[in-house]
């Protein structure tokens, strides 16, 4: 017998999901519109949440998420003793080489922040923890989806799917596949302003027991720096991730 998704709880879940991607907070008619919903249903779900705790009401009026979703999320860092340890291990490698460390998941086209430590001073991210960009536009996106294959990639990707977030940003799949046969090759995947300007990033993959990438760890590091100061935090990244490996 197929499980089926509960219609009502899956419209739900996919308004707060909407509602946490809005740091301005959203109206009931914008929720509507997104969801395509009736403005009683999307109410009564919209009361609920705000009842528990999962949304609230600005000042302004407009709905945000809340502190309920951040206390679960907690919980899971709290019982994850891999979670646990990666903080360590990210924590070593941004004060290694003095800047900052992220580690993601791939999510469909998107990779998804799941750690970030460190600071790179007077710069200007569009990284944060639990937030989305496009894999195809970051460093470690492209680790991510270097464990992917050609035909996956240009399946992933129809034509004119891919956001353009700098000018710098590829937006043709045909251009991305080199990038991705280099860091099968070579191991180290890199972006230059491609979703944040000012930035470059160095990433590599992270591969679980089976030798599936698993994971995606970078380094973000101003522009200015030369790439023969890029490839010194080679060293520290790749010990990085073989720590990781050895407990996935």
């Amino acid at each position: 017998m197929e499980n089926k998704n509960h219609r009502m709880l899956e419209k739900a879940l996919l308004i707060l999901e909407y509602i946490s991607t809005q740091p301005q907070g959203v109206t009931l008619p914008e929720i509507c519109a997104h969801m395509q919903m009736a403005k009683s249903s999307a109410y009564s779900l919209l009361m609920t949440f705000v009842n528990m705790s999962y949304v609230k009401r600005g000042a302004n009026g407009r709905f945000v998420i809340g502190m309920r979703p951040f206390e679960i999320g907690s919980r899971f860092i709290e019982n994850s003793d891999f979670f646990l340890y990666s903080q360590d291990v990210l924590r070593e490698l941004a004060a290694a080489v003095n800047e900052t460390a992220h580690l993601a998941v791939l999510d469909g086209q998107d990779v998804v922040y799941l750690s970030k430590c460190g600071n790179t001073p007077l710069l200007q991210m569009s990284s944060s923890v639990g937030k989305r960009l496009p894999a195809h536009a970051t460093a470690l996106g492209k680790a991510l989806l270097s464990g992917k294959s050609d035909g996956d990639i240009r399946a992933m990707y129809p034509a004119g799917s891919m956001q353009r977030m700098t000018p710098g940003t590829i937006t043709d799949p045909e251009l991305l596949l080199p990038q991705l046969r280099d860091i099968r090759a070579q191991g180290f995947a890199y972006e230059r302003e491609e979703s944040s300007l000012g930035i470059q990033c160095i990433a590599v993959p992270v591969r679980d027991s089976s030798g599936g990438v698993y994971l995606g760890l970078s380094l973000s590091v101003p522009i200015v720096r030369t790439r023969a100061e890029l490839d010194q935090m080679k060293q520290p990244l790749s010990e990085a991730r073989q720590r990781l490996e050895r407990v996935l």
